[in-house]
C-alpha cells in the first residue's frame, strides 16, 4: 500500500504578534509542505508591515503573505485551514465562525479560559466541527525522545514523574504524556511562592546587567492513585541562564532523567545509555545548520523529518503541528491535538492554581473527557 503525501497546506493566520510571525517563519522555511495564503490583522500598521516588508523582524526574506483586514477577505484565498493566533476570549467568536463556515481550526493555547467555554467548544466538535489546539511542548525534539523512552516500556511500568520544562498547561500536557495519564481524576496539592531571581534574556535580547527580578516558582503534587506527577515551573525559567529545563521519568525497572536513561535488562544486567543530539553544521560539517535527531542505543529515538529545514527545536515542534494538521486535514491523518486534551490540559492548571490558594482538590471527569474527537477532512 502507498500513502500518497498531501500537497502543501494552504494556511492562514489570523493575528500578527509575536506567535503569528513564528508560524510564518516556519511556513517559509517549508515551501513543499506549507503555504501561507494570507494573514488578518485589525491593526493598519501591522499589515503594512506585513504586507510591504516581508516581516523583516521574523527573519522572513522572498515574498511576503497579503495581509487583509478582515475575515472574509481571508478566506477568499480559500484557505486549508485558519490558524488563530489571538488571546483565548479573542478566539472564541472567531471559531464559531469559521466553524460555521466548514473551515478546519487551529486554535492558540489554552483553547479557553474557563470550565464552561472549554465545554462549549467541545460542543461545537461533538457538532462535527473541526477544532485542534496549536500544544507543542511535546513534540520539542528532546521532549519527544524522551516521552518515546518513557513509554516503550524500557523503564517498567511508569509510576512517577516531574516536569519542569514549561508553563501552566503546557508543563500538564507534557506530565501527562510522561504519565500514560488521560482524563483520569487527580488529588492536587500545589503552593505558589515569590522571589528574586537573576534577569533571563527576553524576546528582545540579553539582560542589560546583573539584574534581580520578582519571579513566582510554582510547585503542584497531581495524585492520580496508582502515578504521582510533579509539575515544577519559574516564571523566568524560558530561556533563563540559572534554572534549567528538567525532565524525570521514573519506572518500576529504570529512570530517565534528562538525557540519562537507567533501566535493568531482562538477564539483571544494569544499564545506563544517552540520549545524544546529533545535528549538522558544527566543526569540519559542510552540510548546512540543522539537526538531524537523536540518538539512543544504536537507533533514533527522534529523527527530524523535516531535515534539512533550517529550524531551531520550538520551531520544529510547530512544524510538526502544522504539518500533522495539514495531514489529517487533506488525507484523515491522525490529530495533532484534540480539543478535549487541550480541555483537560487547561482544567488541570486552573486546578493547580485553586490549590495553590484554597488547599488541596480533587479533579472531576469533565465533559470532553467523553467526547468524540473531529474527523480529517479530505
Amino acid at each position: 500500500m502507498t500513502t500518497t503525501t498531501p500537497r502543501p497546506a494552504r494556511i492562514g493566520l489570523v493575528g500578527s504578534g509575536f506567535r503569528a510571525r513564528t508560524m510564518l517563519r516556519v511556513i517559509h522555511a517549508l515551501p513543499d509542505e506549507l503555504d501561507a495564503v494570507g494573514v488578518t490583522t485589525r491593526n493598519a500598521a501591522d499589515r503594512e508591515a506585513l504586507a510591504t516588508l516581508g516581516l523583516p523582524a521574523a527573519g522572513l526574506t522572498g515574498q511576503p503573505a497579503p495581509a487583509f483586514a478582515t475575515l472574509d477577505e481571508l478566506l477568499a484565498g480559500r484557505p486549508d485551514f485558519v490558524v488563530l493566533t489571538l488571546p483565548a476570549g479573542a478566539a472564541q467568536p472567531l471559531v464559531r465562525e469559521l466553524t460555521a463556515a466548514g473551515v478546519p481550526v487551529l486554535q492558540e493555547t489554552p483553547a479557553a479560559g474557563t470550565t464552561e467555554e472549554l465545554a462549549a467548544l467541545q460542543d461545537l466538535v461533538a457538532a462535527g466541527a473541526c477544532v485542534h489546539v496549536a500544544e507543542q511542548y511535546h513534540l520539542e525534539p528532546l521532549v519527544s525522545a524522551q516521552l518515546g523512552v518513557a513509554t516503550s516500556g524500557l523503564l517498567g511500568r511508569v509510576t512517577d514523574a516531574q516536569v519542569s520544562v514549561a508553563h501552566d498547561y503546557h508543563g500538564v500536557s507534557v506530565l501527562r504524556r510522561a504519565l500514560g495519564v488521560t482524563f483520569q481524576d487527580a488529588t492536587i496539592t500545589a503552593r505558589r511562592d515569590e522571589r528574586l531571581i537573576a534577569a533571563s534574556p527576553s524576546r528582545a535580547g540579553d539582560p542589560a546587567g546583573l539584574e534581580l527580578v520578582a519571579t513566582v516558582h510554582a510547585t503542584a503534587w497531581l495524585d492520580f492513585g496508582d502515578r504521582l506527577g510533579v509539575y515544577e515551573f519559574d516564571d523566568q525559567q524560558y530561556r533563563s541562564w540559572v534554572r534549567s529545563p528538567t525532565l524525570v521519568v521514573r519506572g518500576e525497572l529504570g529512570e530517565l532523567r534528562d538525557e540519562t536513561v537507567r533501566y535493568v535488562r531482562p538477564d539483571g544486567t544494569p544499564m545506563r545509555s544517552v540520549l545524544e543530539r546529533v545535528a549538522a553544521g558544527g566543526a569540519g560539517g559542510h552540510e548546512g545548520l540543522f539537526l538531524r535527531g537523536y540518538a539512543f542505543e544504536g537507533g533514533w529515538a527522534y529523527r527530524n523529518a523535516l531535515r534539512p529545514a533550517r529550524l531551531a527545536d520550538d520551531e520544529l515542534s510547530i512544524a510538526r503541528l502544522l504539518t500533522a494538521m495539514r495531514d489529517h486535514v487533506l488525507a484523515g491523518g491522525p490529530a495533532p491535538y484534540e480539543l478535549a486534551e487541550a480541555a483537560q490540559d487547561q482544567y488541570l492548571q486552573l486546578e493547580v492554581r485553586r490549590a495553590a490558594t484554597s488547599g488541596t482538590v480533587r479533579t472531576m471527569r469533565q465533559p470532553w473527557a467523553d467526547a468524540p474527537g473531529c474527523r480529517g477532512h479530505n
